[in-house]
């Protein structure tokens, strides 16, 4: 399990790339969790990113487990970055 923390940008910019993220995620076999203020959203989930997007969130935990976690991280990182 691999964990970075990732300064997101400004809300609408996260909510204009909700369904990239979703999908990038589901790329990977690896487990890709969201965390913002004790709470754990899977990535996978479109319902749950944009229950986190409609916060204001100044830094995003992010966790991959699995397989191909390096590549998974490298790519949802980016993407929020």
């Amino acid at each position: 399990m691999i964990n970075q923390t990732v300064t997101s940008r400004s809300r609408n910019d996260i909510r204009e790339i909700i369904p990239h993220i979703v999908q990038t995620a589901c790329a990977f076999k690896s487990s890709i969790t969201f965390e913002v203020n004790d709470k754990h959203v899977n990535a996978k989930s479109i319902m749950g990113v944009m229950a986190l997007a409609s916060q204001n969130i100044p830094a995003i935990e992010i966790s991959v487990d699995g397989d191909d976690e390096e590549a998974a991280m490298k790519a949802i990182s980016g993407l929020l970055a």
